[in-house]
């Protein structure tokens, strides 16, 4: 396991430690809002683990969007995706 992602785990587990059981998921985004500077320390390798790890732990509260699971786009008819001939989408 990278050096960035265990730091990043740990700050979370830092900034999130007060908060109970059942936050809400506004009140867990506000708890890392802008605090990750502690764990990457502005590197870029640093950056990308500490949004990976947000991500992850929001995730895990229940939160669909940093999952991926929004709303698929439903395109026009009209809109022609070659690489999609045959498949159902």
């Amino acid at each position: 396991m990278s050096y960035w992602r265990d730091r990043a785990r740990s700050v979370i587990a830092e900034l999130t430690r007060d908060l109970p059981a059942d936050a809400p998921l506004e009140q867990r985004r506000k708890a890392l809002w802008g605090k990750g500077h502690a764990a990457h320390g502005g590197t870029s390798w640093g950056r990308k683990m500490w949004g990976k790890e947000v991500r992850k732990y929001l995730s895990s509260h229940g939160d669909s969007y940093a999952r991926g699971t929004t709303t698929p786009i439903n395109w026009p008819a009209d809109i022609h995706f070659p690489f999609r001939e045959g498949s159902d989408g």
